[in-house]
């Protein structure tokens, strides 16, 4: 745990961004429009997804929610309009990057490559990269996929991190790239693939909406680290910084806990690592 602390703390201190001199105007935008935009993952149960009446649920959204609400404080709005686009990772941070989205929230990974595009808010979760199975299928390492075939949602963090760790391992497996995370587990309930490769906490939440529930587990080893945090325009530091109010003053307070237990069910406590993550930037005023 400490070793892990440790790597943590660096991420912090040498991520920092650098406060960039030509500012944004999504601030002004979402004064004068009296509206804002996010996209939003509709099936990463129980982070970021769509409910039965088609609403945007889950952790990320809530945490969104916040946001807005400090946002329209903020601005001094008497009514501030969210405006909710679904997409899986490539296409929400596409939606930033191309001004179509103001906010991002869902299951995205902060990473060097995808801060030439985009920049983050703070940290909003810390989550490990899992491979669902079939219970009776006799995997239980990364070694036992060789000839096996693994969904896995392409071009996002798990992807490659994934290929990496099967060429580390000397596996050879095949690919099979999907578009979003319910239809990995459609295809291992049609026994199309072998494994479904994602984050952990996602996977878990698909497999307790499957009807193969009672017959999935999940490969012990962890072959990534995947801080969470939001999606937002590159370059505007004063919104980032709203944003990141936000985040701080509900890292602060008792609703944090709240939202945990309402997402992740009454038995929840946030890890070691998220701890972490609501101490330092909870307290960073």
């Amino acid at each position: 745990m400490r070793h892990s602390v440790a790597i943590l703390l660096a991420f912090f201190l040498f991520s920092a961004p650098v406060i960039s001199l030509g500012a944004g105007d999504t601030l002004s935008k979402i004064r004068d429009s009296k509206s804002i935009t996010i996209a939003y993952s509709p099936d990463s149960l129980p982070m970021s997804y769509a409910d039965q009446t088609g609403s945007p649920a889950g952790y990320s959204v809530e945490l969104c929610r916040r946001v807005v609400a400090h946002l329209k404080e903020r601005l001094g709005l008497d009514e501030l309009k969210t405006d909710w686009i679904k997409g899986n990772t490539p296409e929400r941070l596409e939606a930033v990057a191309s001004g179509k989205a103001d906010l991002e929230c869902g299951t995205t990974t902060v990473t060097l490559d995808r801060q030439e595009k985009v920049d983050f808010s703070n940290f909003v979760f810390i989550e490990t990269g899992g491979i669902l199975v079939r219970s009776d299928a006799g995997i239980e390492r990364l070694t036992h996929l060789e000839g096996r075939k693994i969904a896995v949602v392409a071009d996002t963090t798990t992807d490659r991190r994934l290929r990496k760790a099967l060429a580390v391992n000397a596996v050879s497996a095949q690919i099979v790239p999907i578009n979003e995370a319910s239809e990995g587990m459609r295809l291992m309930e049609k026994g199309e693939v072998d494994a479904f490769a994602g984050d952990r906490l996602v996977l878990v939440g698909q497999a307790g909406a499957s009807e193969l529930r009672d017959d999935l587990g999940m490969i012990t080893e962890e072959f990534s680290l995947d801080p969470y945090a939001f999606a937002l325009p590159r370059g505007d530091a004063d919104f980032r910084l709203e944003v990141n109010r936000a985040l701080a003053a509900l890292y602060r307070s008792d609703d944090i806990g709240s939202i945990f237990i309402k997402s992740f069910g009454s038995n929840a406590v946030p890890g070691d690592l998220l701890k972490v993550v609501y101490l330092l930037y909870g307290f960073a005023d």
